[in-house]
This record gives C-alpha cells, sequence and structure tokens, in this order.
C-alpha cells in the first residue's frame, strides 16, 4: 500500500512528530542495506500492525541493537582509516655542501 507524500509530509510537520522521523529513517537506511531481507521486512510489517511487542523481543532487539551499533562503528572507523590520507613520505634533509676557498695573496 503506498502512502501518500503530502500526509507523511503533513504528520512530519507535527510538534510530536519525532518518532515518526526516526522510524522513517531508519525504514530507509534498512530499505537500502541488501541485508535487510523480504523476510525481516514481513516481520516488520506484522510487528507495527500487532497490538502489543512481547518484552522478551524487545529486550533482544535492545542487545542486538547494541552489537549493531558496534559494528557500525567499526565499520565507519575501517572506512575512514581507507580513506584517509597516506601521511606524507619523510623528506630527508640533506646539510648544503660547503666549498671551503683559500685565497693565497
Amino acid at each position: 500500500m503506498k502512502v501518500p507524500t503530502p500526509e507523511v509530509l503533513l504528520a512530519l510537520r507535527a510538534p510530536n512528530a519525532g518518532w515518526l522521523a526516526a522510524l522513517i529513517c531508519a525504514l530507509d537506511e534498512a530499505q537500502h542495506d541488501p541485508n535487510f531481507s523480504e523476510a525481516q521486512r514481513v516481520l516488520l510489517h506484522r510487528l507495527i500492525d500487532s497490538e502489543d511487542l512481547p518484552r522478551a523481543a524487545v529486550v533482544a532487539a535492545h542487545d542486538r541493537l547494541v552489537r549493531f551499533e558496534e559494528d557500525l562503528r567499526a565499520d565507519f572507523a575501517n572506512l575512514e582509516a581507507d580513506l584517509a590520507p597516506e601521511p606524507p613520505a619523510p623528506v630527508e634533509k640533506r646539510r648544503p655542501k660547503l666549498t671551503l676557498c683559500v685565497a693565497n695573496a
């Protein structure tokens, strides 16, 4: 079922739309992740339609979210390391050559 864009934009203007915005952003990120499978999408729809979330599932989700955040931090750290410019090679400091000149009078 397609949700009309104007309806979403209007809902996001409400002062209490913080959670809606957070969930939309999370869903957008998930939809761009190839690991967010069709089975997970179906389960998400079922969870949204349910009356109540099982407490054990909420606790397990919090634990899994902590590990997910750690994985993301590690991925970003690796990405930053890969993108960081390599330090310039050390420049050898050479002493200037001194030439001794002797003037014989």
